[in-house]
Order: C-alpha cells, then structure tokens, then sequence
C-alpha cells in the first residue's frame, strides 16, 4: 500500500490552508458533539423513551446507537458522490445541518409517559437520519483537511479532524458535568439530557453560519476527465484493493476508540458510584473530562510526528499495544477506585488509541486519487464502522454487563483484541516511502 513518509519540509502553511482547517474543524467539532451527546447521555435518558422498569432498556437505547453505525454507508454514498462532484464544504455544511436537525428534534420530543412505544420511533427515526449525517460528514471532513495540508505538515493539519472529534466527547463530557454539579441524577434522567440536545443542535447550526464568514474554500484537484466518476461500481473496480485496506485498517481501530472513550469511561463512572455515590459519580466525570483534553491535546503531537517517521509506525504502535494492553485496561477501569489510578489508566488509554486516531484520516486519504477520494474514504471506513465501531459498546453491555459493580467478559475482551490485530495486520501491509495520491500529479494507490 502506497504511503506518506516524512517528506520536505520547505512548503510552509499558510493563511488559506488555516481557513481550510478552521471550516472543516469546526462543524466537524459540533458533528461529534451531537453525536456523543447521545453516547454520553444514554444512560440518562433510557427511562424516558423506553419502558423505565425494564432491565434492558440500556441495550435498547445502545442497539439504537449501533444503527446509526448501519446507516453510515448510505451516508458515506449519498454526501461522499456529493463532496466528489460539488465540493468537500458542501457536503460537509448539508451533514451537520442534518445532525443538528435531529439533536433538536430529540431536544423537545415527548417522552414515553406522554406517547408510550411512539417515543421510541422518534428516537429511531432521529437515529437513522443522524446515522446517515455521521456517515457523511467524517469523509467531507477528513478529505478536506487532509487536501489542505502541505507536503510535510499532512499530518499535522490532518489530525485536527481526530482532535475535534476528540472536541465533541469534552464538549458533551462538560455537560454532563455541569448538570450534575448544578442538579442531580434524577433530574438529568429528567430533563437534563434535553439541555444537551438542544445545545449540541443549536451549537452545529451556529458553527455553520460561522464558518461561511471564513470565505470560500477551494475544491479539489480535478482527475482527467475520463476518470472522474465517483460512483460504487468503478470503486469496486478500479480501488478495490486500497478500499479494502481502509476497511482491514478501520476495524480494529474504530471498535477500539469507542471501547476506550464509550465504553471505558462508563465503566469508570459506573465503578465510581457504585463505591462513592453521587460524589464518586461526579468525581469520575472530572475525571473522564481531563483525560479527554489530554486525548484532544495529543492529536496533532501524533499528527506532526507522523510527519517525520510516517504513518505507519504509529499504525503498527497502536495495533502491538492495543493487543497486550486493551484486555488488563478493561479489567482495571472496572476495579480502580482511586482518582490517579483511574485517570492513568485513562490517559494510558488514550496515549495507545492516539497511535490510530491521530494518523488514520489522511492515510486513508493519501491512498485515492481526488475524483473518488471522498466516496473511498467514506465508504470503506462507514462500512467498518457500523461493523465494528457503534456496536463494541452494544457487545459489551450484552456480554458483560450485570447487576451491582460493572464487568468485563474474557469473551468481549477476546473479540476486541482480535480485531486491533486486523488493524495490526493491515498496517504492516503498507508500504511507506514514496509519493500518495495528494503529491501533486494524481496517481492512483498501489499495493
């Protein structure tokens, strides 16, 4: 597989390339902090739209959260044939409009105690349409910034999009901080997850109008004519082997983030106040917060390291320590009771995933050429992703959750480590070294 390796450093960033990741960053910032508004709220507002006294609603509203993964590939379809033929900031613009939508639907959407089972369509309505937004916007997002970037510093305007994503799970994180140092659990279970909602939709629409001050942004480099369908078909045909690539590279990856920034904090939550109560829930929540910054702090350290040594040694981090470590982390979030314990085991966490997370957008990118970039980017990480990514919290508490103090199942903890070693594999497969796609001449990726 064709990668980027450390190249000259003469080409310098300047004033347009800034504008390029400020309106790509941005909307992208507010398109995850919709998103993992829900992730983060979840176990808040179960009771609301599912029966309270089921001991399965957690599940439901999770498998809810996994369909947005399902319908990512139709996203990733529909707005990446957009970004490929109208322009990355358009398809990026009409995805968060559409998350935004959705956030402020649920925002105001009556409970089951007003409208029994019709709550639970609503949410799965609102699901499906924001599954298709999220799908949409990571390829606009990633291929954009990764576009911007100069020869040499790729990497590094490349990782804001992993640092904004990084930027929605603090956002979402101080919410659910400040409701419950204002408030209390009940009342977040109540209507406080509304709060979040709105202010997740109301903040995507207002980065929108934001960004149209920043002026235009310009497409990409135009491919020969005769090349420049980007449709399914000559995807499967003619880039099957990097689509492929991105798929193997995606899965491992993806199911590890949502298990160390989902599934991880949750459980350290969940042990918290099973130990300590309310008190123990909201020292957590610091907790989880501060390593987030960190985890956002690291993105584009990763990203400019990546620069020099390339990605593929940060690939090849992330999938070795992934394997050793992913199991004894998850064990140890669901036994660690004391504050510096658990926010090292945090940040040990996110040290690992910022191998993958850091680097994974623009070497996806790097390996298309422009007319199909957004379509390839898109679909073989959608694809991945509502395989592997939104479904390992689902997994989890299916196989592992119980009554009382949280548990890890050696099953759940087989079938992660499993996966970070398809990443594992797929990173050894690349070749480093020689010039990508966004060099300038369009060449397509080779294996």
């Amino acid at each position: 597989m064709t990668h980027t390796h450390p190249a000259d450093t003469d080409a310098r960033p300047g004033r347009a390339q800034v504008r390029v990741i400020l309106s790509g960053s941005v909307p992208n910032l507010v398109q995850w902090f919709n998103l993992y508004v829900y992730a983060t709220f979840a176990p808040y507002f179960r009771t609301e739209f599912f029966d309270p006294t089921s001991t399965d609603s957690l599940i439901y509203v999770y498998g809810l959260f996994a369909l947005t993964f399902v319908v990512r590939p139709l996203g990733s379809w529909v707005f990446g044939r957009l970004a490929d033929a109208q322009g990355r900031q358009r398809a990026l613009v009409a995805a968060v409009t559409l998350m935004s939508a959705g956030s402020l639907a649920l925002a105001v959407t009556p409970t089951v105690h007003a409208i029994g089972a019709w709550a639970a369509v609503i949410l799965t309505i609102v699901s499906i349409v924001q599954g298709i937004a999220t799908g949409g916007e990571y390829a606009a997002a990633t291929v954009l910034l990764s576009e911007a970037g100069t020869r040499g510093h790729r990497g590094f305007f490349a990782s804001f999009q992993s640092a904004t994503i990084v930027g929605g799970l603090v956002l979402a994180q101080t919410c659910l901080l400040v409701l419950l140092a204002s408030s209390s659990h009940a009342a977040i279970s109540e209507w406080g997850w509304r709060v979040a909602f709105g202010a997740a939709g109301a903040a995507g629409l207002a980065s929108l109008w934001w960004a149209r001050g920043l002026g235009h942004v310009p497409r990409a480099p135009k491919a020969p004519r005769a090349e420049r369908a980007s449709t399914l078909g000559s995807l499967f045909r003619h880039q099957w082997r990097p689509l492929l690539w991105v798929f193997l590279l995606t899965a491992g990856g993806t199911a590890a983030f949502y298990t160390y920034t989902v599934t991880v904090p949750l459980i350290v939550r969940e042990t918290f106040l099973a130990a300590d109560g309310s008190g123990g829930e909201l020292t957590a929540t610091g907790l989880v917060l501060a390593a987030f910054v960190v985890l956002m702090v690291m993105q584009p350290i990763g990203g400019a390291l990546s620069d020099r040594i390339g990605r593929k040694p940060l690939l090849i981090a992330f999938g070795a320590l992934g394997m050793l470590a992913t199991g004894a982390l998850l064990l140890a979030s669901a036994r660690v009771t004391s504050p510096p314990a658990a926010f090292a085991i945090l940040v040990l966490a996110f040290a690992i995933l910022t191998c993958y997370l850091s680097v994974n957008g623009i070497a996806k990118a790097e390996v298309f050429p422009a007319h199909i970039r957004a379509l390839g980017v898109g679909f073989g990480y959608a694809v991945a992703n509502s395989l592997f990514g939104g479904t390992a919290p689902l997994i989890y508490h299916a196989t592992s959750a119980r009554e009382g103090a949280p548990h890890v199942s050696i099953g759940f903890i087989t079938y992660m480590t499993a996966l970070v070693a398809v990443t594992l594999c797929a990173a050894i497969w690349m070749r480093g070294g020689s010039a990508t796609a966004l060099d300038g001449a369009e060449r397509p990726a080779r294996l």
